[in-house]
């Protein structure tokens, strides 16, 4: 069988239909071809980039070294408060009495001596620990005899004995001297004003085997600084601050 092939003609003898050509498309991959794009910075780019980066090194120097300066000059209420952290926390452990000192030359933590503590009695017992020259038993006189009746012998007796006892540090101290140009004052919750420590002066801050302690508030004075801080009888810790830097 032959296909025929027919052709509509018009008046003017041009076919009315014309086979239309096929389309051919083609698929071009994303990748050959890319939008033009810079590979880098120009001059005034660097430039604005690098100014930004002084600006922000500038206003920053300042803030450092402010944040410095009050470190250097927040140390010795930082130190009293290891100290208090300490002798609180032994106190507890021991359930004896321990004491932060006050004179003017620093702070320094210990056992509970005596409430009428003098600084002779005070910078000789730190002397004796520098040298380790101490009598280990406070209690014993100088011919080491035992001043408690008995109470360095081991007990007799069959019945079961009590949980031991912690051992003691009768020796223990920690201490902080504070820097030549700084003078402070403190005040207890009992006191009508604050007391200057200088001199011969001692004040003792005791804290009890409960680990309470006497509410204190510290006025610090330096060259480069002044604090007013109030710490709180329960936990020793601060509970107020305020600070100028000058």
């Amino acid at each position: 069988m032959m296909n025929a092939r027919f052709s509509i003609m018009t008046h003017s003898g041009v076919p009315a239909f014309r086979p239309r050509s096929p389309r051919v498309s083609f698929v071009i991959p994303h990748s050959s071809f890319h939008s033009p794009s810079r590979s880098g910075f120009t001059l005034v780019e660097i430039v604005i980039s690098l100014t930004i980066i002084i600006v922000i090194a500038a206003a920053s120097v300042p803030m450092f070294r402010g944040i410095r300066d009050e470190q250097l000059a927040r140390a010795p209420v930082s130190e009293l408060v290891h100290l208090a952290k300490e002798a609180r926390l032994r106190a507890m452990k021991e359930k004896r009495p321990y004491q932060v000192a006050f004179y003017s030359g620093g702070f320094v933590a210990s056992r509970y001596f005596s409430p009428y503590l003098q600084l002779s009695e005070l910078t000789t017992f730190m002397q004796e620990v520098e040298s380790g020259s101490f009598r280990m038993n406070p209690n014993a006189d100088d011919n080491d005899s035992d001043l408690d009746g008995g109470a360095g012998e081991t007990p007799k007796t069959d019945l079961p004995l009590a949980p031991t006892a912690p051992k003691l540090d009768d020796n223990w101290e920690e201490h902080y001297d504070l820097p030549t140009d700084v003078q402070y004052s403190i005040k207890f919750w009992h006191d009508l004003e604050e007391t200057y420590i200088e001199g011969e002066m001692v004040k003792l801050w005791v804290f009890q085997p409960s680990g309470i302690c006497q509410p204190l508030k510290l006025h610090l004075q330096s060259q480069s600084a002044t604090f007013d801080v109030e710490f709180g009888a329960l936990t020793a810790d601060i509970t107020r601050e305020v600070i100028d830097l000058k």
